[in-house]
């Protein structure tokens, strides 16, 4: 067995999957066979049965008259008749206690037998017996077995000689791009089965060269993601580090830190100090809401919109100057030498935006060019030039509202559980 299916593993492709086919097309072909012929056998006997068990009812039926007047002659003529049958190859007239009044013919072993009783006035009078004969069921159903397993092959060889063909062209196709590959590789003698011969030429080839350099230094293009920021400028800050007392000023900072780490919250926003009175948020990846540059301006108009509730509620003025921006760089991590280096152009450009913003929402030239920002948010030109952002569409416009008066409600609690005693 181990030696046939080496054999067959060293002969081309085409002759294994042409062999293949037709050995599967053979057995499932076969199998079909093996169920007609049963079915057609059971059929034919069904029907062979009732034949011959209403032969023997119609012969009981004509012997009655003649056993009834004691005429062997006439029960004789009566068993000749049927006999002329060709299906019928023997018959007997039996009395009651079985004993053979008359018979024609000569039974065989195959035949089948059937028997009714012969009736005279109500009571039983004798036996009518007839033996069918079974050859010519049983050559019918050879020549119906035999023309069925011809099919079968017949279909087989087609099979065969389709797939051969087909699977004679993949090998030719193989074959070339075998050949293209051993123009570099060393391998001289290679096996005739093609995809061997093409596994052999692959090994050859030197793979070490072409694999991706490994270790944490090498780390591809981690730094090229598409990152939105939003620059938060504190205008007010610097006004209240020497006017106002320290609980007083810690107490600022946090509700602002607090609504600004809400807001970002929303859309998956990172922090980061990255100027003295400057925060920027990160926005990069995925989110289920929208596109990094779209979370940075949804997140830009929270903070706005929120912000004069704050200074009700702190008694102290929120100025805050926004811009949003973007790059095409990632901000890096904390295994680079210096974090940040590839952001920082884009981050210079957002700070002198946000410092000259006023209560507006300045955009970068970066922005202004996103589609999906566009599509969902309203972009207007200011005289000097700049960009500032504008009303939202309507569905993103009930998705900030919402997240406006949760972000409120977690303030306003906040405060409260402070100011508890």
């Amino acid at each position: 067995m181990r030696a046939l299916t080496t054999v067959f593993s060293s002969l081309p492709l085409h002759q294994q999957l042409a062999a293949t086919a037709c050995l599967c097309c053979l057995i499932s072909s076969l199998a079909l066979v093996a169920l007609a012929a049963q079915s057609s056998n059971h059929s034919q006997a069904s029907l062979q049965g009732e034949y011959g068990q209403a032969v023997a009812e119609q012969l009981a039926r004509r012997l009655g008259s003649e056993m009834a007047s004691g005429d062997r002659l006439g029960i004789a003529g009566e068993l000749n008749k049927l006999a002329e049958q060709k299906s019928i190859v023997a018959a007997r007239a039996l009395d009651v206690d079985k004993r053979e009044l008359a018979a024609v013919g000569d039974q065989k072993s195959s035949s089948l037998i059937f028997q009714a009783p012969v009736m005279i006035a109500g009571d039983q009078a004798g036996i009518a017996e007839v033996a069918v004969n079974t050859a010519v069921r049983d050559s019918t159903q050879f020549q119906f077995v035999l023309s069925l397993s011809g099919l079968a092959i017949l279909l087989s060889i087609a099979v065969y000689l389709i797939t051969r063909a087909l699977a004679l062209r993949l090998g030719k196709n193989l074959q070339a791009v075998a050949a293209e590959l051993g123009v570099v590789g060393d391998t001289e003698e290679v096996s005739t089965n093609e995809i061997e011969a093409l596994r052999e030429r692959v090994a050859a080839l030197p793979l070490d060269l072409l694999k991706p350099p490994s270790g944490e230094h090498h780390k591809g293009d981690q730094h090229y993601v598409e990152t939105a920021i939003l620059f938060i400028h504190f205008r007010s800050l610097p006004g209240y580090l020497e006017t106002v007392d320290e609980r007083r000023l810690q107490r600022y900072v946090a509700h602002i830190h607090r609504m600004i780490y809400g807001a970002s919250g929303f859309y998956n926003g990172e922090l980061q100090v990255v100027r003295q009175f400057g925060i920027a948020v990160w926005f990069t990846g995925k989110h289920k809401t929208a596109s990094p540059t779209v979370r940075a301006a949804s997140c830009a108009w929270l903070i706005q919109q929120t912000a004069p509730k704050l200074e009700e509620q702190l008694r102290l003025s929120v100025g805050l100057g926004l811009a949003v921006g973007g790059s095409e760089l990632g901000r890096g991590d904390d295994e680079d030498i210096y974090p940040g280096l590839y952001t920082q152009a884009a981050v210079d450009e957002l700070e002198a935006l946000a410092r000259q913003s006023g209560n507006e929402i300045h955009l970068s030239q970066t922005m202004i060019q996103d589609i999906e920002l566009m599509n969902r948010v309203g972009i207007e030109e200011e005289p000097q030039g700049n960009y500032r952002l504008g009303q939202f569409a309507d569905g993103q416009r009930d998705l900030v509202e919402r997240q406006r008066e949760i972000l409120l409600r977690a303030l306003i609690t906040s405060d409260d559980s402070e100011n508890q005693p």
